[in-house]
């Protein structure tokens, strides 16, 4: 798979360099009716091939080849395009040379390049499944053994026919119990692995997906299927110990699986902090009076401080004091806490409308500027609401490995306000490990673009 996926690289590499190259030529033949372009054009079209390729690594485009179609897949193929276009446009201006091109030219190129580049991708999502539908460059696979993992493996396999492989069977060996449900009816037991060495001397199968649980049987199944030609994959039973994210590393010669860690070290850190500090104090300074009003504001309306301080846990469970404005008649102590719920008698009239908007939360900023929190990472839970949780959701304590923010995935992607049980929590905290693992400037950037709407449609805050 690896080999098909680096020629199918190659392949979709140059497909999309002609296509970003010859694209203006067509643009301007489109507006002018003519293919008498001056240097320029020309010099402008072959730029465009090493920045665009530049920027897919950056946005990693290439790691999403064949399995193109969703939103997430699109992304970076959109991210990759706009990076070119600003990155000929920074050039346009160092050299002084953006007056002799085309405005209405450079409008069509910048719309219809990525329009082709997404065309060129369905039609080889298309034609590549068509083909192995046919049972053309395909190759036929088993999958022998029986632990968590193998109902999603078959179920895969059927369902993303690029991949080129062909599910014959999924086995299970004498004793064991019976496998996890799956589509169709391909389950059966080998009377012995003899059964299956037959079946791969006969040519009949080309890959075996290796489920097997003990590590004992593995050794034992492996040994057999060493002395044939087949080729073989090892399916370890990863969720018991989370490790879907986890990302290959090499200490020495040993490899290794890192399944808790952050990117935030080093000079991800630096320039995350310098985002935070640049970001917050900008925003203390332009905010400063609305703050000032609505502290007034809230002290006219209710008796009681504007401001108020409660224990969370920061990075590495370190202790630290959230500001916020005070929402409610009451202010309530850490290990005394009680979530919001629809309608609560505690809530003022204006702090009704400040959770709503999450204005309540400005004074975090202070948070972010002294360097408690960040401005993208995972909220900042009450500590009596830690508790709760913390040993009946999975990974809960993970999402200490980096600063709490004020704003961040989970946020964005529709869990704010009440977290009233295990369901709603966990997806919360599926979202920020989803964040530790995937960091990056960009994603905090995006993060912080999104933040606006994502206040606008939610309606889970009370």
């Amino acid at each position: 798979m690896r080999s098909f996926n680096g020629h199918f690289e190659i392949y979709q590499r140059i497909v999309d360099s002609l296509i970003v190259c010859f694209s203006l030529p067509l643009c301007f033949w489109i507006y002018y009716q003519s293919w008498a372009f001056n240097d320029q054009y020309t010099i402008t079209s072959i730029a465009a091939i090493p920045l665009f390729q530049l920027c897919a690594k950056i946005n990693g485009l290439y790691s999403h080849l064949i399995r193109f179609g969703s939103t997430e897949e699109i992304k970076p193929l959109i991210f990759s395009w706009l990076g070119t276009l600003a990155g000929l446009l920074v050039l346009g201006y160092v050299f002084k040379s953006t007056h002799e091109l085309s405005r209405v030219t450079l409008g069509l190129y910048a719309l219809l390049t990525p329009t082709f580049l997404i065309i060129s991708r369905v039609l080889s999502q298309y034609s590549l499944s068509l083909l192995h539908r046919k049972n053309y460059w395909t190759r036929a696979a088993v999958i022998l053994g029986d632990n968590e993992n193998t109902a999603s493996l078959a179920n895969n396999l059927r369902s993303n026919h690029w991949l080129g492989l062909k599910l014959l069977k999924t086995y299970r060996l004498p004793g064991e119990n019976s496998l996890p449900e799956t589509e169709g009816e391909t389950e059966g037991s080998l009377d012995s692995i003899e059964s299956l060495i037959e079946l791969i001397n006969d040519g009949l199968v080309d890959i075996v997906f290796l489920a097997v649980g003990s590590p004992a049987s593995t050794d034992s199944v492996l040994g057999r299927l060493t002395d044939t030609t087949v080729s073989i994959f090892i399916v370890p039973d990863v969720y018991t110990a989370d490790i879907m994210q986890g990302r290959w590393m090499t200490i020495g010669s040993i490899p290794t699986v890192s399944i808790v860690d952050t990117t935030g070290r080093g000079i991800n850190g630096i320039l995350k902090r310098a985002l935070d500090f640049a970001i917050s104090g900008i925003s203390l300074l332009l905010l400063a009076l609305p703050m000032v009003v609505i502290a007034a504001w809230i002290r006219v309306n209710s008796p009681g401080p504007a401001l108020y301080r409660q224990l969370r846990y920061g990075e590495s469970g370190k202790p630290i004091y959230v500001r916020k404005f005070r929402t409610m008649t009451v202010v309530e102590k850490s290990d005394e806490f009680k979530q919001a719920v629809r309608n609560d008698p505690r809530v003022t009239s204006v702090g009704r409308w400040l959770r709503r908007s999450s204005v309540d939360e400005l004074p975090q900023l202070i948070n972010v500027l002294l360097g408690d929190m960040s401005i993208v990472g995972p909220r900042p839970h009450p500590v009596a609401l830690n508790e709760e949780f913390r040993g009946e959701v999975l990974g809960y304590m993970m999402r200490h490995k980096v600063k709490p923010g004020i704003t961040g995935l989970a946020q964005i992607n529709g869990y704010r306000g009440e977290t009233d049980t295990h369901e709603k929590m966990s997806g919360r905290i599926r979202y920020d490990l989803e964040y530790i693992h995937n960091w990056s400037i960009w994603l905090d950037l995006v993060i912080i673009a999104k933040t606006p709407f994502s206040l606008i449609r939610n309606k889970n805050v009370y």
